[in-house]
């Protein structure tokens, strides 16, 4: 809001007897009464629901990054004006480079409390004010339309990959144009999630491939879907195939020493970021592959698009497969296009193993 336009609100409300900032004159008594107003929430809304522990997960972490947000422009959290949204939805698009459909549900959940606050009897939130009514009509929260992503030959990729000089970002290129893995989910993958047929890595790491997950097969990962960043709809497994193996054995016998449990560590032994990886395919596959007028950038992304359109288009396995394959929830499509029989339908790592490891692409 600039100058001149704050200055005109001011003078209107002014002139009608009204708060051009309502809530600003309860800080002091939200302060003074020692109740966190999310609490309550938590106590009243999200315990009467039958939710996943993740998305539970999911509102505490967000009401954490709100309460900090509102700390650092100095006023209570259940306090916010137009602006303070404003700045915390630039802050999520623009600092963090979050996608606009992960902001847009944030301020969903944060509007569910405040009208949560506003219903509530013991809340000063009058109904006739919402922040979250005016910042919505007045800033955009919809994904812009996005550019297609180039197409890479087999043996284009092959080549580029063929610049790759470190283990480790080898294996992480690998692992996600093989196994269509986020690049959170890549970092996410602690040893005991992973099996490797090796004896010299099992002796030197004593969890690989301890989940009961992997009990009974050998040389896979598993993927969960309820660990932070992962957002899959299921947990599944996934085989590792003959040339990812090679370069996961190669890299772990060289990876630093440390007790981090991931399996991805950085030079100092600390756990890898999304950002971190996307920098890998960043050195990967730019200047060639960088933005263009016609495509957008070739990112960690590209992995799970790629593995998606092998398996859909170039070898057309089946809907629930690769629904299996890429952790989708079996019964993912709208509720306006679900059929009832995709609720009955079950798929298994059994089901994927042979299949894969038979047409997965060689990509050294």
């Amino acid at each position: 809001m600039t100058e001149d336009s704050y200055e005109k609100r001011q003078r209107l409300a002014e002139a009608f007897d009204r708060e051009i900032d309502p809530l600003a004159e309860y800080e002091q008594t939200f302060e003074a009464a020692g109740v966190d107003p999310f609490e309550l929430f938590v106590s009243d809304v999200l315990n009467a629901k039958s939710i996943a522990p993740r998305t539970r997960d999911d509102y505490h972490r967000l009401f954490k990054q709100w309460q900090a947000h509102m700390h650092e422009q100095g006023r209570h959290p259940a306090c916010p004006n137009p602006r303070h949204l404003r700045s915390f939805i630039d802050y999520e698009r623009e600092e963090k480079g979050n996608h606009p459909d992960t902001v847009q549900e944030k301020v969903r959940k944060l509007e569910e409390v405040y009208r949560y606050w506003q219903a509530a009897p013991s809340f000063p939130h009058s109904t006739e004010y919402n922040p979250f009514t005016i910042v919505k009509q007045t800033v955009s929260l919809e994904a812009p339309e996005q550019k297609p992503l180039p197409r890479i030959p087999l043996s284009e990729l092959r080549e580029l990959i063929s610049r790759i000089d470190t283990l480790r970002d080898l294996a992480i290129v690998l692992i996600q144009l093989k196994l269509g893995l986020r690049a959170t989910e890549v970092c996410n993958i602690p040893l005991g999630e992973l099996d490797i047929q090796d004896q010299e890595l099992q002796d030197h790491y004593t969890s690989l491939g301890g989940h009961w997950m992997l009990e009974d097969r050998s040389n896979a990962v598993y993927v969960p879907h309820d660990r932070y960043g992962n957002k899959s709809g299921r947990p599944r497994v996934l085989p590792v195939d003959s040339e990812l193996r090679d370069v996961l054995t190669r890299y772990l016998l060289v990876r630093p020493d440390s007790d981090a449990p991931w399996v991805f560590l950085s030079e100092k032994g600390h756990q890898l970021r999304k950002k971190n990886v996307n920098q890998i395919w960043r050195s990967v596959f730019h200047p060639e592959y960088a933005e263009s007028e016609h495509y957008r950038p070739v990112l960690s992304h590209y992995g799970r698009h790629r593995f998606t359109t092998f398996w859909r288009v170039e070898r057309d396995l089946s809907r629930p497969l690769v629904k299996y394959l890429r952790g989708d929830r079996p019964d993912s499509e709208s509720i306006t296009k679900r059929e009832g029989i995709d609720e009955y339908i079950h798929t298994y790592y059994e089901d994927i193993e042979i299949v894969y490891r038979r047409a997965i692409y060689q990509l050294r």
